[in-house]
Formats: structure tokens, C-alpha cells, sequence
């Protein structure tokens, strides 16, 4: 009771330690026998739309949240085996059907991107199971300063501010500001084509977009991560503040 006291007057950021080493009746063996214990913890099953959303969420874990990495499992797109699943957001929805109607009793969060696509998709998985139990969370990737007022390109080829919530805010827009730009401006959104969005009734159309060199962001994303990895760089939690608040977003979603 009086640790369960403690804990609970910490902050989500506190790092709190125990030692071992002055504990009545110690064993060699407790230390493996603690650890051993800790991998049948039931860990929370996160679904995402693909292995770059996978990649980035997981290796954030690592760094903000290293004390609830075990927690978590984001469900994987391949294993050594060379085994494989298809990602998307139509596979995200079959996938949590399937677990809902196969009654398992597990948690499940889906995440979608903050987008047009991923907002028809959970307003779709909403309206064909109105009531889900507590034991599933359906969310879109939260909102933010920065995409309420992010460069995007007009058909005229002007770079005009929007708000890109429910229209094209991926993964990418929560990385750090030196993948993201060049030159100190944000690499801008371009818009493709536009959904037709059902839900409680009404019906919106919405544009979806997505952010102009993408595949040089993801470059830029692995060279950061093996730098930080292999010691070359520190990992600045301050550069790191957006992925925070969509790691916050998991982390918590059944306070």
C-alpha cells in the first residue's frame, strides 16, 4: 500500500527506481526471477496504419517512455520468418473487427492518421459498432499547434496556412522540425482527392492531403534514429515534443 501511495503521487514524467540490494530475504535469484515476471505482463496491443507509423512510434517509446516499452506491443507488418501482412487503414478496421467479434480479452488501440481518410475510417468502424466495449480505444492521431496553421500548396501553386486536423496530418507532422524542413520552412501539403465522410447522420466532404517529400522526411528519419542509436548524436527529448503528445495520446488512453 505504501509503495502503491508513492506512485501515485508521482507525475507520468517521474523516473521512480527501486533497489533491490537492502531487501529482507534477498536471493541471488530475484532479480531474473522480477524480470522473468514482468514478461507476462498483458501488454496493450497498438494497431497502426503501416511499418513506418510502426517504426517511429515504437522507437519514440524507446526514448520518451522507456519504463513502458514492455507495456506496449505494436502489432507487426512482417517477422524473421519472412511472413507478411498488408498495412492501410481498410486492414486496420478488418483487423479490429476481427478481435472485437472473436472476444478476446485483451486492449486495443487503433490509431488512425489525423486525416481524411483515417477520420472516414474510424467514423465508419463507429457507425457499423455504435457500442464498443471499454476494453477498446479508437482514435485519431491528437491535434496540435502546428496543424492548426501548417503550409499547404493551393492549386494555383501558392503555399497558404490551413488547419490540416481530419485532412492530412500524419505521422510525419509530429516528428522534430529538422525532418520536416528545409531552410527552416515546412515542407507543405499537397491535397490529392476528397472523401465523403458519413457519420451520427450528417455527411462533410473533406480533402485529404499528405506532406511533399515524404520520402525524404523518411530518409531523414532513419539516418536521425541510427545516429541516436549508434551514439553519434544525443536524442533531445525538447526536439521531440510533438511526438510526446501523440505518444500521450496512447500512453493514457484508458485514464
Amino acid at each position: 500500500m505504501g509503495a502503491k501511495i508513492i506512485l501515485d503521487s508521482c507525475s507520468p514524467d517521474d523516473e521512480v527506481v527501486l533497489d533491490f540490494s537492502f531487501l529482507a530475504y534477498w536471493n541471488d535469484d530475484c532479480i531474473p526471477k522480477a524480470l522473468l515476471a514482468t514478461e507476462n505482463v498483458e501488454r496493450t496491443i497498438v494497431l497502426v496504419e503501416g511499418k513506418s507509423d510502426k517504426d517511429i512510434l515504437e522507437f519514440s517509446m524507446k526514448h520518451l517512455y522507456p519504463h513502458l516499452v514492455d507495456l506496449f506491443y505494436f502489432m507487426d507488418f512482417d517477422d524473421e520468418n519472412g511472413g507478411k501482412r498488408d498495412g492501410g487503414t481498410s486492414f486496420v478496421v478488418k483487423n479490429l473487427k476481427t478481435f472485437y467479434f472473436s472476444r478476446i480479452k485483451l486492449r486495443f488501440i487503433a490509431v488512425f492518421d489525423n486525416d481524411a481518410e483515417g477520420y472516414q475510417c474510424r467514423c465508419s468502424l463507429l457507425e457499423d459498432i455504435p457500442i464498443w466495449p471499454d476494453s477498446f480505444k479508437i482514435k485519431l492521431y491528437p491535434e496540435m499547434k502546428l496543424s492548426k496553421a501548417y503550409p499547404t500548396l493551393a492549386s494555383n501553386g501558392a503555399v497558404i496556412t490551413d488547419n490540416i486536423n481530419r485532412k492530412a496530418c500524419s505521422i510525419e507532422l509530429y516528428l522534430p522540425d529538422c525532418l520536416i524542413s528545409d531552410g527552416g520552412k515546412y515542407y507543405p501539403i499537397e491535397w490529392e482527392s476528397r472523401k465523403k465522410i458519413r457519420f451520427n447522420g450528417k455527411e462533410e466532404n473533406l480533402y485529404q492531403g499528405v506532406i511533399s517529400q515524404k520520402e525524404t522526411i523518411k530518409r531523414k528519419f532513419h539516418k536521425l534514429r541510427n545516429d541516436i542509436e549508434n551514439g553519434k548524436i544525443e536524442f533531445e527529448s525538447e526536439e521531440w515534443e510533438r511526438m510526446k503528445i501523440l505518444l500521450d495520446s496512447i500512453v493514457f488512453a484508458y485514464k
